[in-house]
Order: C-alpha cells, then sequence, then structure tokens
C-alpha cells in the first residue's frame, strides 16, 4: 500500500512537470532502508543490456558481486535490473534510473523482484558509488545527476543527498536498521 501511494504521488509529480525534465520524491535514508530488503556494498562485474520481451523497452542488468552485507540479506551476487540502456545503436537515456559500469564500487539499497533479479529502491536516491579520496578514504558519493530534480512529499524542492565517508554511511544504515526495525529487511 505504501509503495502504491508513493506511485501515486510520482505519477502527480511527473504529470505537473515539463516534457524531458526527471522528478522524483526525495526519500530519507530511513525510508530507503524501509523499504529495501537488503543493502550491499559491491563492485560490478558485468553490465548486459537487452530489448524486453515484448521489445517495446531497452533495461539493462548489472551483476553485483557483495562484498560486504550492510543491513538485510543478499546473495553472494545480485542481478540489479534498472530501465534505459543501448543496443544495437538504439540508446534509451532514462534520466534518474541507476547506470552501472564494470568495475566500480557501490552502495545499494536493494528490493527484491519477483523475476529473480534486483531494483535499486528510489531509483538513484539508493546507488552510491564508492571513489578513494587522496587519503586514501573511501567516499560514498551520491550517483543522483544535476539535472533531476528532487521534491518532497509536499510538492517543495528537497535537499540532495551529499557524498559522506563509506564507514560513516554504513553506520548510519546500521542504524537506521534497527530504528525501523529488522522486519522490513526480513520481508
Amino acid at each position: 500500500m505504501k509503495r502504491l501511494v508513493w506511485l501515486a504521488v510520482f505519477a502527480l509529480v511527473v504529470a505537473a512537470i515539463p516534457v524531458g525534465a526527471s522528478t522524483f520524491v526525495a526519500m530519507t535514508r530511513g525510508e530507503l532502508v524501509a523499504q529495501s530488503n537488503a543493502v550491499v556494498e559491491g563492485e560490478v562485474l558485468k553490465v548486459n543490456s537487452f530489448w524486453t520481451r515484448s521489445g517495446s523497452m531497452i533495461v539493462t542488468e548489472a551483476m553485483v558481486r557483495v562484498t560486504d552485507k550492510i543491513a538485510g540479506d543478499a546473495p553472494g551476487v545480485v542481478v540489479v535490473r534498472t530501465f534505459g540502456g543501448e543496443v544495437g545503436g538504439f540508446l534509451v537515456e532514462a534520466h534518474g534510473f541507476p547506470k552501472f559500469q564494470v568495475g566500480e564500487r557501490v552502495v545499494l539499497f536493494l528490493q527484491d523482484q519477483p523475476n529473480g533479479t534486483a531494483e535499486v529502491t528510489g531509483y538513484r536516491l539508493g546507488q552510491y558509488r564508492i571513489v578513494r579520496d587522496k587519503a586514501g578514504v573511501d567516499i560514498a558519493v551520491p550517483t543522483l545527476e544535476a539535472g533531476v530534480n528532487l521534491l518532497s512529499a509536499d510538492g517543495a524542492s528537497a535537499a540532495r543527498p551529499k557524498a559522506v565517508r563509506l564507514d560513516e554511511l554504513k553506520n548510519t544504515i546500521r542504524a537506521d536498521v534497527e530504528r525501523v526495525g529488522a522486519a522490513r529487511m526480513a520481508n
């Protein structure tokens, strides 16, 4: 039911924006945790784009080797599916949806899907790229593009997520899991 409400809010927001812009409802880290089956750190092993069976849409699947199960349970390798990609010279650019590159390290908030894949919770709000700074510290950098608009549930502009030390992000996620309860992660 909660997901249906978010989808309805999203549909209303999308209907109210000019064509060509991408707008998403902002989610707190606690909301991302509450709506995820797992939160993982991992490395992208393979990326494959293809047409859906109906031939109406291009999707991309990324194989991600899980290096740390931050919250919830996930297999050693997760297949994450998202909209967009390039197949045979056809490019579908899905602004605001996760993108993956082989070899990159990521933190992903994941929702299990009936087809055995997972999707990133909150689109790019649930995806961080891990980069190492000059001091050798791992930093989790949000992947939300600059051109994507974020709105709060009441329609006001929302703050964009900020880069944070990877260890701090993991600690706040684990604290959020304790607050929202492990029951959601187990379902």
